[in-house]
This record gives C-alpha cells, sequence and structure tokens, in this order.
C-alpha cells in the first residue's frame, strides 16, 4: 500500500522527500496499532532493548525497494548539501542548516511526527532555507516562459465601462470549441407626436409608436478550433427588417441580396495567426465600428444614439484583418463591399480601416476611415462615379472609479466625424421639375456642382452608482449633412434607399440640419439584464419626423401595401408648387388635391422609450 501511495504522489508532482517520509511514517503508526505482546512469545518479550532497537525494528520492517529509493535519496540530499557548502565557501558566508540534515535517517518520532504534518509545512521550509540551484534554474525558465507568452489584447484592463461595449464580466456557458450568445431587446416607445399610422422614421432604433415591439431576437456565437474561428449571429426582430432597407446595393443587378442576408447581423469565418499579440484574417459580415455605439443597445449607455451613430453604417460585407502589435493597440484594414452595403453600388469596392489604442485602463481611443467607394445609387449599371471619404473618430475617458463608495464610477465619450462625396457625371429631372447636376464636391457650391459633406458630433456622460446596480446617461449630438445622403429617409408611403422619395428628396445640394439630446436610467440587477428608460428629443431644421397625421397614404381609410411598388412615386393628384427651402423638397411645397397625398412632417420629435434588453 506505501509502494503504491509514494508512487501516486511521486506522479502528482509532489516532493520526493515527502513521499518516503510518509511512507517510514505509515510504517511506524503501523506498528504502533498493532495488538500488544502478551509476554508468551519470547520473540515479543522486550526487556531491556538496546539503543538503536527501535531503529532496527524500524529498517527490517521497511521493505527493499523502499530501502533502495531511500538511499539513492540520502545521495541526493548530501549531493546537494555538499554543493550548498561548496557554494557559501566561494561566497565566505558560513554554512547554516535551518533543519536537520536528511542525509542521516532520522529517528522514528521524528519520522512519525513529520508524516502527521501538513505536506505544504513539512517540505517548504528544507526548500527555503536553502534552495537547490536546479529548483532555481526552475523557476527562472517558467518566469522566463511565463514573459515570452504574448498576453491577450487588451486582456489587462476591464474594458465593461466603456460605451458601446457589452458589460458582462462573465461567459454563462463556454466550451474549447463554442461560446454561445444570445440577445433579446423588447421595447415600448411613445411618440409623443402621437402619429395615427404609428410608423416613426429618422432613426434605426425606433420604428413603431405606442406598440410593445421586439428590436432584437439574436442566437449564435464565436466557433474556435485549432486557429480556425467563426462567429455566427442571427438577426430577428424589427432589426431584420428595418436595416436592411437603407441598403440600395441590391437596387443594382439581379438576385434578392436583402432575401439572403437580412436575417443575419454577423457571419463570418477565418483564420487566426500567433504573430505578435494575434492576427486574425475574416471574412464576411462583420458589425462595424463607425459610430462608436454598438449595433446592439444592450452595449450603450443610450438606446436612441445621436445621428453620428444611427446614420452611420452598422454592418460591413468583405474582409477584415485584425493585427494586434501589442496588448494596447489594434490596427484593422478593411476591404468591403461598400458603406453597409450586402454588395456594391458602383464600380470601385470601399477600402477603410480602424486603429484602436488603449494605453490606460481609462482611456481608450479609436480612429475609423473609409474611402473610395461608390455608395450611391445610380441610373443605368449604376456606376455613378460619385466616390465617399469618411472619418469617425472617439475618445472614452473614465475620470472616476471608486467601487467603495455610492457613485462609484463616472466616464464621458466625445465623437466627431467628417466626410464628404466628390464626382459624379450627367443629370436628371426630379419629381418636382428641377435639373439636378449628379456631380458634387466636398467644397462648396458652384454652377455646376453641389457642396456634398457631412459634420458631426456626440458627447455622453454616465454615472454609476451602488456597484453599478443603477446607471444614468446624459447626452446628445448634432450633424450638418447637405446634399442628405447620410440623413436617414424616412418610410413614408413604404419608401426606402432604394425607391427613393418625391416628399423627402436626397438630392444634392438638399440641406438637412439637426440636433438631439437624451436623458436614460438604468436598473441592472444582474450583469445579463438592464431596464432602461429614457426620454429623448430631436430636432431638424426641415420637416423630418412623423406628425399626428402619419406618414402612410389611405391609413384609416382604405387598404395600405407595405412595400408599396409606387413607393417612390408621386401620389395621385399629388403636386408640388414653389415654396420655401427648408422644405422636405427644398424649393418646392406639397399640395395633395383631390386624390393625392402629402405626409404629415414635423422639425420636432420627443418620445419616451422603454426597452428590457438580456444578453447572455
Amino acid at each position: 500500500m506505501n509502494i503504491f501511495f509514494c508512487n501516486f504522489m511521486k506522479k502528482s508532482s509532489l516532493p520526493t522527500l515527502f513521499c518516503y517520509l510518509l511512507a517510514i511514517g505509515l510504517a511506524q503508526r503501523c506498528e504502533a496499532q498493532a495488538p500488544p505482546s502478551t509476554g508468551d512469545n519470547p520473540a515479543t518479550t522486550r526487556t531491556n532493548p538496546p539503543a538503536n532497537a527501535a531503529d532496527s525494528a524500524s529498517e527490517a520492517d521497511i521493505p527493499p525497494a523502499i530501502a533502495r529509493e531511500l538511499a539513492a535519496l540520502k545521495a541526493r540530499i548530501a549531493q546537494l548539501e555538499a554543493a550548498q557548502r561548496m557554494d557559501a565557501a566561494q561566497r565566505g558566508a558560513p554554512v547554516t542548516t535551518a533543519t536537520p540534515s536528511l542525509a542521516d535517517p532520522p529517528p522514528p518520532a521524528a519520522v512519525a511526527t513529520m508524516s502527521n504534518a501538513s505536506p505544504a509545512i513539512s517540505t517548504s521550509k528544507a526548500v527555503e532555507a536553502n534552495p537547490p540551484v536546479v529548483q532555481d534554474a526552475h523557476a527562472g525558465t517558467a518566469a522566463a516562459s511565463e514573459q515570452a507568452t504574448p498576453t491577450a489584447p487588451f486582456a489587462y484592463a476591464d474594458w465593461t465601462w466603456l460605451n458601446g461595449n457589452p458589460r458582462n464580466k462573465d461567459t454563462v456557458w463556454d466550451s474549447k470549441f463554442f461560446t454561445p450568445e444570445v440577445r433579446l431587446d423588447a421595447h415600448f416607445i411613445m411618440d409623443l407626436n402621437h402619429p395615427r399610422d404609428d410608423t416613426m422614421g429618422g432613426s434605426t432604433e425606433m420604428f413603431r409608436s405606442n406598440e410593445l415591439q421586439l428590436e432584437q431576437v439574436s442566437f449564435g456565437g464565436n466557433f474556435h478550433w485549432q486557429n480556425v474561428q467563426a462567429r455566427i449571429l442571427t438577426m430577428n426582430g424589427m432589426f431584420g427588417v428595418t436595416t436592411p432597407r437603407n441598403d440600395a446595393s441590391p437596387g443594382r443587378g439581379q438576385w434578392d441580396l436583402r432575401g439572403a442576408y437580412k436575417y443575419v447581423s454577423e457571419a463570418n469565418a477565418g483564420y487566426h495567426f500567433d504573430v505578435n499579440h494575434g492576427l486574425n484574417l475574416d471574412a464576411g459580415i462583420f458589425v462595424s465600428y463607425i459610430g462608436l455605439f454598438s449595433y446592439y443597445n444592450f452595449d450603450n449607455w443610450a438606446y436612441q444614439p445621436s445621428y453620428v451613430s444611427s446614420n452611420t453604417p452598422w454592418f460591413f460585407n468583405g474582409v477584415r484583418i485584425q493585427w494586434f502589435p501589442t496588448d494596447k493597440l489594434k490596427i484593422e484594414p478593411w476591404i468591403i463591399n461598400g458603406w453597409q452595403s450586402y454588395g456594391r453600388l458602383g464600380s470601385k469596392p470601399g477600402l477603410g480601416g480602424q486603429i484602436l489604442y488603449r494605453p490606460k485602463p481609462w482611456l481608450s481611443l479609436v480612429f475609423n476611415n473609409y474611402g473610395m467607394g461608390e455608395d450611391t445609387l445610380g441610373n443605368g449599371d449604376g456606376h455613378f462615379g460619385r466616390s465617399r471619404i469618411h472619418t469617425d473618430d472617439s475618445v472614452e475617458v473614465k475620470y472616476y472609479d471608486r467601487p467603495e463608495k455610492f457613485l462609484d464610477k463616472m466616464a464621458f465619450s466625445l465623437t466627431g466625424d467628417l466626410g464628404c462625396e466628390y464626382g459624379g457625371s450627367g443629370s436628371f429631372v426630379s419629381a418636382q421639375g428641377r435639373v439636378i447636376n449628379n456631380n458634387v464636391n466636398c467644397h462648396h457650391n458652384t454652377a455646376t456642382s453641389s457642396k456634398q459633406t457631412f459634420a458631426g458630433w456626440m458627447l455622453y456622460n454616465r454615472w454609476w452608482f451602488k456597484k453599478d446596480l443603477y446607471g444614468i446617461t446624459l447626452g446628445g449630438g448634432a450633424m450638418d449633412n447637405p446634399g442628405r445622403y447620410l440623413t436617414l429617409l424616412p418610410p413614408i408611403n413604404g419608401a426606402d434607399a432604394i425607391s427613393g422619395s418625391p416628399y423627402f428628396t436626397q438630392n444634392p445640394g438638399d440641406p438637412f440640419k439637426a440636433w438631439d439630446a437624451s436623458l436614460t436610467f438604468d436598473w441592472m440587477p444582474r450583469q445579463y439584464i438592464t431596464f432602461r428608460a429614457e426620454y429623448g428629443y430631436r430636432h431638424a431644421n426641415v420637416p423630418y419626423f412623423s406628425g399626428r397625421g402619419g406618414i402612410t397614404p389611405g391609413d384609416n381609410l382604405s387598404t395600405s401595401t407595405i412595400p408599396n411598388l409606387s413607393a417612390g412615386s408621386v401620389v395621385g393628384s399629388t403636386t408640388f408648387v414653389p415654396g420655401p427651402v427648408l422644405t422636405p423638397t427644398p424649393g418646392y411645397a406639397c399640395v395633395p388635391g383631390p386624390t393625392g397625398f402629402c405626409p404629415d412632417l414635423r422639425k420636432d420629435e420627443p418620445s419616451l422609450r422603454y426597452a428590457i434588453m438580456v444578453k447572455f
């Protein structure tokens, strides 16, 4: 039994010394527990035993295999002590021993005492007194190995405080092959304009008023095996139809790209290379980082982000390369079909990239840039010849962190965007009878070219209370977008990015300015759920948001068809007459006539937003 136990302990990497001492101790304990002698047998009667009788009896009880191993152990200990004395002599220091020399056989009483001691105590003290050179070398090798192994990117700090990052600190379930992810977002939006068709526009988060709706229902996760990786996340709920309608690329060529992709928010696969702190090569659909806020509301400080985020891409379709030269820096180039597009809208793909730098646990800097892509749906074969460039830059700072206080954290995020479109040829006649030149530029209006730019910013500050149980966010932003090429088209009569709308034009030079503000309160009883209440106010310099009369013709009077095949056409006897510049159709006003239709659009939209969001 002692030999089996000792072999087991050796395989468990416990010190060899303890194994043999324990074996001897167990033998002594077994002898002590044997039935006492009756004195009838002379062989067991002990009178005046010699001084070494106990040692002799103990050694006689040790099996030959143990004896040989113990002899080898004694020789090794003697060797180490000799090395210790030699090292001490070279250093000119006296040789001291914190414990009795183990080169001599210990007395049985000492063996019994050590066998009952804790292994950590009985072995560590001798090592502490004079650690062998072998152990020092091993420790140095282990430290060097640990130092040589690259750390995971950004793993040196907790980033769950960031706007646009999920706040989960733990994974519910994980395996070597698959890490699942489940998201659900249910909301109730009350548009205080009370549109009679319950339809809201100009947003990528709010679509129906005075109704309970499922914004997002997503299932999927990350697959990872032997450096091969893939991520799939489905997209159902309102997001499944509202996001694809802002992509005009399916309007060029054949096959139903919207139908193919609308129920997938992320689907990409690739390979991880062990270069520096990581190098990933992925292809497919992946989320966009432009605009700071996450595509998924659970990750964000506010439910309805400002225009700089809401009007910029949520996804890309193409190839990305993620390179982590250090654990604080990511460099990520993109080769993509276009600006939030399933396919190409012109003859050139989009190029871009991100630089993400987090030098301190309280600071995150992100720089996104995009260029070359032709992202305006044109006539004929779709080669409109108009290119787009854009820069999006953010800083996030956690300027207060006191976990023991009631107010335990404070942080802010600041984002600024600049962009423009340039080029284009030809002209066309608008629904109002205007001749529109397709050529645009990044600077000013001329007789043959219009200024087509985007400038915007947003600022949010967040407070956390009672160990992150509660959160309050105050923020907002503004944008200026002459040409309206990044202004979200209201779904008037079922209009989308392909059809356009004669009731809200997006022609070169059309003016559009807007600002918004919001106040958000979060209750977060668990890291996997957020209860959110938010008040928001949005304003535009032209009528843009749904008013009381709604934006759907025939509502409550006759059947409406959504989507409407005539969405890009004038309804009935509607006409446009000369009017003010700051209108949905600059320079013209809508007149419905006896059988026509004009949408009820307002410059302001106050709203209340309530949501329950879950992420596992």
